[in-house]
């Protein structure tokens, strides 16, 4: 099991004491120069350098200044893991409590039975599976506002067998609401929280916040699971801004359905420590809201012309159909593909240069 954690702070062991005691290897993206430190023999630290020396040419594939940096752990887990390889992404503020985490990282990506959510609309709220009213009344960071409207909360009915190949954990602490929510938000901490299920699967068609701080999946997904470039700026003082967790989850969950793939939501949670700056997050969470809904509408158009292959060879067509798709998107959208076709072109080659 490959553990991959971004940081520009640095790493507490003792957050991830279960998962050293199970003898994982972890890999540090440190996005600075090279000023995080760890001394343990089952941790390697990637800085800013590295990149360069990894990937030449095609280092503009890994974003600078934001959480999406832990693309370089992806990239080194595609290149360096085995075939069925289980990679776990967790944010530096997430503690990992419980010594069963590892056991339950592999009983959700199990080909077995399991739940499985349906409700009106299209967009699963992930808030549901708690068992506490203040928080099935929020919204996950990247929700896009037009599905709250009239939105009920989803059942978790049925029991169908399904091999995941993606997960996503969720957290107790400080959750990863959308920001300008907390402006009316009494509590901002649940330490307490609990799930109504342990674990169930997203059906075809579904979309999801799939908040990088706490995923879990197979190899294989590696290509898909790219997080899109952020800190792009649109017009002096205006960035496109934390949604690069968010919009490459919209794209792995449409390419798994496109593949007949599941991916599922539930434990094992962990403990979010930190939430940033209100302020800051309100206004880098901005420009992507009002282009969220057409950022979705575009992969649509795009998927619609993929044929289920291999991850990579699905995001390789996907980066031909942006292309194509572009000039009649608006001009926040426009600009932010604009750079995202250059660094997701390098991340596709970079892949491809190491498949097997």
């Amino acid at each position: 099991m490959i553990v991959v954690i971004p940081t520009c702070r640095g790493v507490n062991l003792e957050y991830l004491a279960p998962l050293i005691d199970h003898g994982c290897r972890f890999i540090v993206v440190d996005d600075t120069e090279g000023s995080v430190k760890v001394n343990h023999r089952s941790f390697e630290v990637y800085a800013w350098p590295d990149r360069s020396r990894l990937l030449g040419d095609k280092a503009i594939a890994i974003p600078r200044g934001n959480g999406a940096c832990r693309d370089l752990g992806f990239y080194i887990a595609w290149k360096e893991g085995e075939d069925d390889e289980i990679i776990v992404a967790l944010d530096d503020d997430c503690v990992v409590e419980s010594h069963k985490f590892v056991d339950q990282v592999l009983s959700s990506l199990d080909a077995r039975e399991r739940p499985v959510v349906s409700g009106l609309g299209r967009h699963f709220n992930i808030f549901d599976l708690y068992d506490d009213s203040a928080i099935r009344s929020q919204f996950p960071r990247g929700f896009p506002y037009a599905a709250r409207i009239g939105y009920q909360p989803w059942a978790v009915h049925d029991v169908a067998h399904s091999d995941v190949l993606m997960h996503l954990g969720l957290w107790r602490g400080v959750l990863d609401i959308n920001a300008v929510d907390r402006v009316s938000l009494q509590r901002h901490e649940f330490p307490d929280a609990a799930l109504r299920c342990e674990n169930v699967g997203v059906p075809p068609g579904a979309l999801i916040s799939l908040c990088a701080g706490n995923m879990h999946c197979r190899r294989s997904v590696i290509p898909a699971l790219y997080q899109l470039p952020m800190n792009i700026e649109i017009m002096p003082g205006w960035k496109v801004n934390r949604f690069g967790d968010i919009w490459g989850g919209f794209i792995l969950k449409s390419l798994m359905d496109r593949r007949g793939d599941c991916l599922s939501v539930g434990q094992p949670m962990v403990r979010h420590e930190r939430v940033g700056p209100h302020g800051v997050n309100v206004r880098e969470e901005h420009l992507a809201h009002l282009v969220n809904e057409e950022f979705i509408a575009l992969l649509d158009r795009a998927c619609e012309e993929i044929e289920p292959q291999g991850y990579l060879d699905m995001m390789t067509h996907l980066h031909e159909e942006f292309a194509r798709l572009v000039p009649a998107t608006s001009p926040i959208l426009r600009i932010f593909l604009g750079a995202l076709d250059r660094s997701l072109g390098a991340w596709i080659a970079a892949l491809g240069a190491c498949a097997r």
